[in-house]
């Protein structure tokens, strides 16, 4: 008698298995296993198709209804969720289309699913407390030597976007409400973007490269001296006073790092 772990796993891998495809025990009759396990698997593989619809809405339209729910099936088979919860289920789709070949013919899919998942990733992140009048209250307190070893700690919902192909574009004209010339032009620029909560909802906001190597070694908690050297190399005129007095105003700079 297989024990319940071999029961569960079991079933898994028939519900994840390809269709016909009955579990290795024999609970059930073996001509009618199999479809008994395909009742499960179309509810499963269709709760996750709109789980991810709802994440990567751009993405599907991009590629049309049949082709994205290939991907995700194949997706999840690669890559099965390990939570109940399947809001937060899908992070690595934007790396899964790098590798996947059917996507090959549009090499700008897995940014833009990148840029998909940081805007969930910030709906969903927890409330920071934004008080720039204490940030710079707490910045003006540091001796000018500590300056280079001083941390910052960044909004919650700060995420950070890089890509080779204009992706703010392509998602600005596969919005809903979009009127007017819809063309993008694969090759009219890389796109450095923030992605943040605000009071209004989510907002996308493209980035000097300074600023955003600045911002992206902030965010690995590197040191402001490393942070300049790295927003200096992405570009020479990076001004440290005016990202300081922008990225606090707007609260994207949410406080010192204690220590």
């Amino acid at each position: 008698m297989p024990s319940l772990r071999e029961l569960q796993r079991g079933f898994a891998d028939a519900v994840f298995g390809p269709p016909g495809v009955a579990p290795g025990f024999g609970v059930v009759p073996p001509e009618t296993g199999a479809d008994r396990i395909a009742v499960y698997r179309t509810a499963l593989f269709a709760n996750y198709r709109n789980a991810l619809s709802a994440t990567y809405p751009v993405v599907k339209r991009l590629t049309g209804a049949a082709f994205f729910h290939a991907a995700v099936d194949a997706f999840v088979r690669a890559h099965p969720s390990v939570s109940g919860d399947l809001n937060v289920y899908g992070g690595a789709f934007g790396d899964f289309l790098a590798g996947y070949a059917p996507a090959a013919e549009l090499p700008y899919l897995p940014d833009v699913a990148r840029l998909e998942w940081a805007i969930d990733e910030a709906q969903r992140a927890p409330d920071s407390v934004r008080a720039p009048e204490a940030v710079l209250a707490a910045l003006a307190a540091v001796p000018g030597e500590s300056l280079p070893e001083l941390r910052f700690v960044l909004d919650t919902s700060c995420r950070l976007v890089a890509s080779n192909y204009p992706i703010l574009r392509i998602w600005q004209v596969n919005q809903p409400d979009h009127g007017g010339d819809d063309q993008v032009m694969l090759d009219e620029g890389a796109d450095t973007l923030r992605v943040g909560r605000e009071a209004r909802g989510v907002a996308l906001e493209r980035l000097g490269a300074g600023d955003f190597a600045w911002l992206a070694a902030l965010a690995s908690a590197a040191p402001l001296g490393a942070a300049i050297e790295a927003a200096q190399t992405a570009d020479a005129h990076f001004d440290l006073g005016v990202a300081l007095r922008t990225h606090i105003a707007t609260g994207t700079i949410a406080a010192v790092a204690a220590g």
